[in-house]
């Protein structure tokens, strides 16, 4: 599991009265690219909006990629890119970053491109830069004249070297090299970048696996074998992807990677020591509907689940609920009520008359509902929404 590198906020473009919107951390897997699409909900002819609300370590890229056209699934490529690299790396491609837009300085106002910064991400993990510690002119000179680059001082006794103009030397070699100081290091291109493949622009279809669980051994082991499983598994599969990582049970094993099409559905679960429990749950969410998965989402959502048991029953249960993605706000609220009771001309002509807010709101309150991330969700009984655990103390007392 890569670390975050940008927080996008994504909704429809030029929608007002909207409240159909996410947020989604980059690197983001194919299921989570889904579901916040799922959450925006972007009809035919709608634009998505996107806007990049963290940089992370990355905030010297924000006036260039806001001024970039970049689609979000060319700003996930991006990400995933720079999310492997180690601190070494990073001060790699900021530094290789900062050579690349003096360079397009110099050659008359050139612009960096999408191309460019995917350039620079893949190079940072290549040999093709020098990186010395060294924060300035004075100690870059210092370790050139240490390490025998400068063929001049040969032979010069310590008395006469340690009266050397250090930062004069540093400054020479540097400009001579064209290098830049990133923090407290120094790096020097002395290679060609390598050119990293192209990305297409709109969303891929949907994965073709429902769960995916990438597991290895703890990093203490010292083993580097890995299994991937795709969930639900029959029990021979478990029973040989502990056999291919060596282990019997799952003690000393650790999730590498996830992606599902619930995609918090691991928060919830103790992987992988409750992978049988989190396999019947994948099982589970497989036999419903695909249609009924985003209720789904919104009643784990709601309910802040956090246990594989309270999730099992919720996809025992999701007939006892409606979801209406269409509505994300109370004006669409109130709007769909107008629409019900009377025709649409008429209740174009109520529009403008009416406090579309808080009668959507008083709507709202009135069906018991609440606005999930997924759409208006309410009880199909119009009762009270409990918690899964009141839910079954209740059922348990007309049991009695």
């Amino acid at each position: 599991m890569g670390k975050k590198i940008f927080e996008v906020y994504l909704a429809k473009e030029d929608v007002p009265n909207n409240e159909a919107y996410a947020k989604l951390d980059l690197p983001a897997s194919p299921w989570e690219l889904w579901d916040a699409m799922e959450k925006v909900r972007l009809n035919e002819g709608e634009q998505l909006y996107m806007e990049i609300e963290d940089y992370e370590a990355f905030g010297y890229l924000a006036p260039y990629l806001d001024g970039l056209d970049i689609s979000l699934i060319e700003l996930n490529d991006l990400a995933a890119l720079l999310s492997p690299l180690d601190e070494v790396q990073e001060a790699a491609f900021e530094g290789l970053f900062s050579m690349e837009v003096q360079r397009k300085v110099n050659a008359n106002g050139g612009v960096i491109t999408l191309q460019d910064l995917r350039d620079l991400a893949v190079s940072a993990r290549t040999d093709c830069y020098h990186v010395v510690d060294a924060a300035d002119d004075a100690q870059l000179g210092r370790f050139y004249a240490e390490n025998d680059f400068v063929p001049e001082l040969d032979g010069v006794s310590n008395e006469v070297f340690e009266m050397l103009d250090f930062a004069g030397i540093g400054r020479m070699m540097r400009c001579s090299e064209n290098g830049v100081f990133v923090g407290s290091l120094y790096v020097l291109r002395d290679g060609e970048l390598t050119t990293a493949p192209p990305v297409q622009k709109a969303l891929p279809g949907k994965p073709g696996y429902l769960f995916r669980l990438t597991l290895g051994l703890h990093p203490d082991i010292g083993d580097a074998r890995t299994v991937t499983l795709d969930l639900p598994a029959a029990e021979a599969e478990l029973l040989d992807a502990q056999e291919q990582l060596g282990v019997e049970g799952w003690e000393g094993v650790t999730v590498i990677d996830y992606d599902g099409i619930i995609p918090y559905a691991a928060d919830f679960t103790d992987l992988p020591m409750e992978l049988e429990e989190f396999n019947a749950f994948t099982k589970a969410a497989r036999d419903i509907p695909r249609s009924e998965v985003p209720k789904l989402k919104a009643l784990l959502e709601q309910f802040e689940v956090r246990d594989i048991e309270t999730a099992l029953f919720l996809t025992e249960h999701l007939a006892d609920y409606v979801l209406t993605p269409d509505l994300s706000s109370p004006q669409e609220t109130a709007i769909d009520h107008l629409r019900f009771m009377t025709d649409d001309h008429s209740a174009e002509l109520l529009l403008s008359h009416v406090n579309l807010y808080a009668y959507g709101c008083d709507l709202i309150r009135e069906d018991n509902a609440v606005l999930s991330p997924y759409g208006l969700l309410r009880r199909a009984d119009y009762q009270p929404m409990l918690s899964p655990m009141q839910e079954t103390q209740k059922m348990e007392m007309k049991m009695k």
